[in-house]
C-alpha cells in the first residue's frame, strides 16, 4: 500500500489531446480478454503434456516455467516504467499483481473449481523462501525504493538459487519439499 501511495503522489495527469471512441475500446478489452483466454487455456495444456513427457512434478513445473511465462508481461511493464524513469511505478506493478494473485487470483479460482487440497508440506517451503526473497527485496529497497545497478543482481541471484533448488528436488539430489 506504501508503493501504490507513493506512486500516486507523484503522478501528473498529462492533459487528453483528443476523444476517446469508448465502443472500440470495449471492443479491443474484450477482444484481448478473449485473446488472453484463448492463450493461458494453451498454455496451461502445454504445461500439463510437458511435465508429463518429462517426468517433471506439476508442482515443479508450476512454480518456475508457468510462473516465469506468466509473469513476463508484468516484467515487460516494469522495464518500461523504469526506463522511463518510473521506479516506483514499476515497483508497485510487481507487487501489485503478486498481491492480486495471492488474494483474488487464488481464491477466486478455488471459488470456481469448487475447492482444491493444500499440500502444506509443499506449501510450507515455498512460503518460507517467498518470506525470504521479500526481506531481500525490501532490504535491497532500503534507500529511497532505489534499486542500485550492483543490487539488482542479488536479486536476480535469488532467483537462480531457487531455480537450481527446484532443480535439484527434481532430480532428487535434495528433499527440502516432501512430496516433490
Amino acid at each position: 500500500m506504501f508503493i501504490q501511495y507513493a506512486d500516486t503522489v507523484e503522478y501528473v495527469a498529462e492533459p487528453l489531446s483528443k476523444s476517446v471512441n469508448v465502443r472500440r475500446q470495449w471492443g479491443s478489452l474484450l477482444l484481448s480478454l478473449a485473446l488472453v483466454l484463448a492463450a493461458v487455456e494453451g498454455f496451461v495444456y502445454g504445461a500439463d503434456v510437458f511435465a508429463a513427457a518429462f517426468g517433471i512434478p506439476e508442482a515443479v513445473w508450476g512454480l518456475t516455467v508457468v510462473a516465469a511465462a506468466t509473469s513476463l508481461p508484468d516484467t515487460l511493464v516494469s522495464i518500461r516504467a523504469a526506463r522511463k524513469g518510473r521506479g516506483v511505478t514499476s515497483l508497485g506493478n510487481v507487487l501489485g499483481s503478486n498481491v492480486f494473485d495471492l488474494l483474488v487470483a487464488v481464491p477466486a479460482g478455488i471459488v470456481l473449481a469448487g475447492g482444491a487440497v493444500v499440500n502444506y508440506g509443499l506449501a510450507v517451503p515455498m512460503m518460507a523462501f517467498l518470506v525470504v526473497a521479500t526481506v531481500l527485496l525490501f532490504t535491497t529497497l532500503r534507500t529511497d525504493l532505489h534499486l542500485s545497478d550492483r543490487e539488482a543482481p542479488v536479486l536476480l541471484g535469488a532467483y537462480v538459487v531457487f531455480l537450481c533448488w527446484m532443480v535439484l528436488e527434481t532430480v532428487g539430489a535434495v528433499a527440502f519439499v516432501p512430496g516433490l
